[in-house]
């Protein structure tokens, strides 16, 4: 993860106070026909996919000012050999609106390299003031190496995430063919790894190692 690069723009900042922000409302679209309909890719949001043929599929479908720091940290635990699904959004403070629930996320490219792989992990950022990570998702046994990888490098972890489970069927991270992992990083964390890069590269290669365990032969 050498050259990880990941400044704390005015941008993420606005994005990381809106994501605290409670009480948001429900899903102004019901998913990404809707959301791809009515806002104009490349200006108010872009996607980046990224068909490496590889076991692992990583998704960050609320990056941007959605939920700031997301898209960071999914696009560094990629790196460049492991599948990369983002949306990222481009309004700043009305980013909001183009949230889209994950079990309701069905982005054609995202369902194919989720579906494509025999693990994903889907990265989501909780508005907890804390530096936690919530691990939920389908993949029982995957999910629980993650979680001990994480504990081993000193982070602060709950699993199985109670509030944010992430177990639905439809969930875009459990359509991989052992289903996934989803994290829900505390707002604190998120605004800590954007400061702080050699932390960063802590949690991705502590990820990395949950991840890798999970899908060996």
């Amino acid at each position: 993860m050498r050259g990880i690069r990941w400044r704390l723009n005015t941008g993420l900042a606005a994005g990381l106070l809106f994501a605290a922000v409670p009480g948001l409302g429900k899903d102004r679209y019901s998913g990404f026909a809707a959301l791809q309909a009515a806002e104009k890719p490349g200006e108010a949001f872009r996607v980046t996919a990224r068909d490496r043929g590889a076991p692992v599929t990583v998704l960050a479908v609320h990056g941007g000012g959605i939920e700031a720091g997301t898209a960071e940290v999914a696009r560094a635990v990629a790196q460049e050999d492991w599948n990369l699904y983002l949306l990222e959004g481009l309004l700043g403070q009305d980013d909001g609106r183009l949230h889209v629930t994950s079990k309701h996320f069905d982005d054609p490219a995202a369902v194919a390299l989720a579906t494509a792989a025999v693990l994903a992990l889907s990265v989501h950022g909780s508005r907890d003031e804390g530096e936690g990570v919530c691990v939920g998702g389908s993949a029982r046994g995957p999910r629980r190496r993650v979680a001990q990888a994480l504990r081993a490098g000193g982070f602060s972890v709950e699993e199985p995430c109670r509030r944010l489970p992430g177990r639905s069927r439809r969930n875009i991270v459990n359509r991989a063919q052992r289903g996934g992992v989803q994290l829900e990083l505390a707002r604190g964390l998120r605004g800590a790894l954007a400061r702080d890069a050699g932390r960063l590269q802590a949690v991705c290669a502590h990820l990395r190692r949950g991840l890798q365990g999970a899908v060996a032969p």
